[in-house]
């Protein structure tokens, strides 16, 4: 309510509106220092425009936080609602979110240890430091989730990036963002034994990531788990990137798909597209002829 206090009477007024079914107007009014008057005269107003779209508006961020389950703060929320077509800008999107009461996990303050156990799950520290230059091979695998729409639905897809090569060496495509999103593409990785000895598999705070079958999987097979800071994706640039790249060339031109043949559009992308013909900026080559280069190297 704090944050509310600051603002104008009209979303004093608002604010009391939707808390009314919880507190007392009588109260309500009083800690936010307007009068009950006022707030019933504002009560029997017809909304305007622009409160009416504001509450519909704020619906759909209510939908996009809970499926989310309060990872998205509000320019992911708002990235989310422009794909599916919904005219918004973060800036609206973080107000509304503020007046319903809505913060991310990412605006939640934590503990500074490095290593601890809580109620969300385990953290980590961040071991690359956006330190992104890998020369080896199997030593340092990147990941994330990002969603696909389509037009029966949405997927999301969670690939695991070598970063001395950008080469996605494995991936998982769901319906769903349960931990098992993030497990099953690891275990497929760490089962075709592209993985060396003491590597490192870095992510976001997600809940998935944080999960205790997560950290006991990498604890078993003598992976180092790494986290970007709390609300810093630049912590992860190159999933980052990478999500940028498959989002232009593959998700954005496909959105008219069903989730079925986006899903064979991906995989023919990923397997492929990506790794055999796409040169890759950084790399100066494909990522598979990056691959061979460093692996010749390494050899002689």
């Amino acid at each position: 309510m704090s944050g509310v206090c600051k603002e104008s009477k009209k979303v004093k007024f608002e604010f009391i509106r939707n808390e009314a079914g919880n507190h007392s107007v009588k109260l309500l009014c009083k800690l936010l220092n307007v009068s009950r008057a006022g707030y019933y005269a504002f009560r029997h107003r017809p909304p305007s425009q622009t409160a009416l779209r504001h509450q519909w508006l704020t619906g759909e961020i209510k939908r996009v936080f809970d499926e989310h389950k309060g990872r998205y703060g509000s320019p992911r929320i708002a990235q989310q609602l422009y794909e599916e077509g919904i005219e918004t800008n973060k800036r609206t999107v973080a107000m509304l979110m503020q007046r319903a009461g809505l913060v991310s996990v990412y605006g939640r303050k934590r503990s500074k240890k490095q290593h601890h156990a809580s109620k969300e799950g385990v953290l980590h520290d961040n071991l690359l430091k956006r330190d992104f230059n890998s020369s080896e091979p199997g030593m340092i695998f990147v990941t994330d989730i990002t969603y696909v729409p389509c037009s029966d639905g949405r997927l999301y897809l969670t690939p695991y990036l070598d970063l001395a090569t950008r080469l996605p060496k494995s991936y998982g495509i769901t319906e769903h963002m349960r931990k098992s999103c993030v497990i099953e593409p690891l275990e497929r990785l760490l089962r075709q034994g592209d993985v060396k000895e003491g590597a490192i598999t870095h992510s976001d705070q997600g809940s998935q990531y944080r999960s205790y079958a997560f950290a006991a999987l990498c604890e078993e097979n003598g992976l180092r788990q790494s986290m970007s800071a709390a609300g810093k994706p630049i912590d992860n640039a190159v999933a980052e990137a990478f999500f940028k790249t498959v989002k232009t060339e593959v998700i954005k031109p496909n959105r008219h798909l069903t989730k079925a043949q986006m899903e064979v559009v991906l995989r023919n992308y990923l397997d492929d597209y990506y790794p055999n013909k796409r040169i890759h900026t950084t790399l100066g080559m494909t990522p598979l002829q990056y691959e061979q280069q460093l692996l010749t190297k390494m050899v002689t």
